[in-house]
C-alpha cells in the first residue's frame, strides 16, 4: 500500500548522512510518495549520486531557518502579524519547553506542507520535538516516528537540559534510537520504555560485495573514511601510524573525507614528520571510495567522545567496511560494540589510546590466515543479519516501526 511519507530533517542534502538518504530512497523503491522538509539547505555542489538519480531536490521544502537569533525574531514577528493566534499558541514555553525560545515551531509552521501524511519520519530528537508540537496544534498529520542518533542525546542535552524532550516524550511519537546504547539513555531521560524501539541505520549489503582477502603488502595500507571532526578520533589514528612506524611496520593511512578539523590535522601530520605516511584525499565519489576500500588492508575508526559531549551512533562506514570483507578496528564507544564484537567481527580498543590502536593493528597482522578469514566472514554476516537497509526499510514502512 502506497503511503504518503514526510521526512523531516535538519539539513538536506548532506554527504555525512547517507543513513537518512538510504531510508528516503528505500521508501521510494517501495512505492511510497515522499516529501522532504528540511530546516536548512545543504551543500548542493557535492552531493550523493542518489540525490540526483531519484530527483530528491525536487521533493524538498525548505524552512530556511536562520542561524541568527535576530533574524528569527524578525521572521517570527512577521508570522505573528500573519497568523497571530497560531503564533501565540506555538510560543508557549510553559507547555513546550525550551524549544519555544528557539522560535523553530513558529517558523516551521509557516512552511510545513499543507497535506495529509500517513507517516512522519523525523531524524534527530530536536526535529521530532518540533514535529510533535506541530501535531499538537493540528498543523501536521501522520504517525510520528523520531530517530535519535547521538548528538541529540549528548550535546543537545548538555546545552538544553535533561527535560528538553519532555513534551516529545509525552506525545504519541514512537522513539527510535539507532542503538541499545541510546535506548538506555532515552529511558534514563524519562521516556516510557514501551515507546522506545531500537531501529538500526543500515547499508545496502548487495551494493557492498565481499572482496577477496588481500595478500600481505610490503606497506600496510590503512583506511579511514569519515567527516574530519573531533569525535572521529582521527588524531589518534595519526599517532597510531607513528607508533607502527616506530615498531618497524611501514604504514600509510589514507583519510577520505573533509571537515572543520582538516587544517589542524594536516598541521599535526607535518609536525610529526609523517607526510609520506598520512594521505588526505578529501571528498571522493562513490567509485573512488570503493577503490580506496579495495586497496586497503585494514579499516580503522577510533571514535571518541568530543569535548562538547558529541558522540557517534553506529558509524555506517564500519558497516560498509565489514560488508566488503575489510577487517575493522574501532573503539569501545557508544553503540559501536553492538556492531563490532571484539575478537569475533573486529577489534575494539579504549578511546583516545593511540598505542592500543597500534597494538590492535599488530595483533590482527599476527593472526593466521584462517583466523583472519573467520573474523571477516563473521563481520559480513553480522551486517547482513542486523544492518541491511532493505530489511530495515521493510520493517519501518510495513509496520510503521
Amino acid at each position: 500500500m502506497c503511503k504518503k511519507v514526510l521526512f523531516f530533517v535538519t539539513e538536506f542534502p548532506t554527504l555525512s548522512e547517507t543513513f537518512i538518504l538510504n531510508q528516503i530512497t528505500g521508501a521510494i523503491d517501495l512505492g511510497h510518495d515522499i516529501t522532504i522538509l528540511a530546516l536548512k539547505r545543504g551543500n548542493t555542489t557535492k552531493i550523493h549520486a542518489d540525490v540526483t538519480a531519484y530527483g530528491l531536490l525536487e521533493k524538498v521544502v525548505y524552512v530556511d531557518l536562520p542561524d541568527n537569533k535576530g533574524k528569527r525574531v524578525i521572521q517570527s514577528i512577521a508570522c505573528g502579524i500573519k497568523a497571530p493566534i497560531r503564533t501565540a499558541k506555538l510560543w508557549n514555553k510553559k507547555k513546550y519547553g525550551a524549544i519555544a525560545n528557539s522560535l523553530q515551531p513558529i517558523l516551521v509552521a509557516e512552511k510545513v506542507p499543507k497535506q495529509d501524511f500517513d507517516l512522519v519520519i523525523a531524524h534527530y530528537g530536536n526535529v521530532g520535538l518540533v514535529a510533535s508540537i506541530l501535531q499538537d496544534q493540528g498543523l501536521l498529520s501522520g504517525r510520528l516516528l523520531t530517530f535519535f542518533h547521538g548528538y541529540d542525546l549528548t550535546r543537545t542535552i548538555k546545552q538544553k537540559g535533561e527535560t528538553f524532550y519532555a513534551f516529545l516524550f509525552s506525545s504519541d511519537t514512537v522513539l527510535l534510537p539507532i542503538s541499545d546504547f541510546w535506548a538506555q539513555r532515552l529511558v534514563y531521560l524519562g521516556a516510557e520504555k514501551e515507546k522506545v524501539q531500537v531501529h538500526h541505520m543500515g547499508i545496502d549489503t548487495q551494493t557492498f560485495q565481499m572482496q577477496s582477502l588481500k595478500a600481505t603488502q610490503p606497506t600496510l595500507q590503512l583506511l579511514l573514511v569519515a567527516r574530519l571532526t573531533e569525535k572521529k578520533g582521527i588524531s589518534d589514528a595519526i599517532h597510531a601510524v607513528q607508533f607502527l612506524q616506530n615498531h618497524g611496520i611501514d604504514t600509510v593511512l589514507h583519510i577520505v573525507g573533509d571537515g572543520e578539523d582538516r587544517l589542524a590535522l594536516e598541521a599535526m601530520v607535518k609536525q610529526l614528520g609523517l607526510p609520506n605516511q598520512v594521505k588526505f584525499h578529501g571528498f571522493l565519489n562513490q567509485t573512488q571510495v570503493r577503490e580506496q576500500f579495495c586497496a586497503s588492508d585494514i579499516f580503522i575508526l577510533p571514535s571518541v567522545v568530543a569535548q562538547d559531549g558529541d558522540m557517534e551512533g553506529i558509524p555506517v562506514s564500519l558497516m560498509e567496511a565489514m560488508a566488503q570483507g575489510k577487517p575493522v578496528i574501532s573503539t569501545i564507544h557508544s553503540g559501536i560494540p553492538e556492531l563490532v564484537i571484539h575478537g569475533k567481527t573486529g577489534f575494539l580498543v579504549p578511546e583516545r589510546n593511540a598505542e592500543a590502536l597500534g597494538r590492535a593493528i599488530m595483533d590482527y597482522l599476527h593472526l593466521t590466515e584462517d583466523q583472519k578469514a573467520e573474523i571477516i566472514t563473521n563481520a559480513r554476516q553480522k551486517v547482513i543479519a542486523e544492518f541491511d537497509i532493505k530489511s530495515l526499510n521493510d520493517i519501518l514502512f510495513q509496520n510503521g516501526a
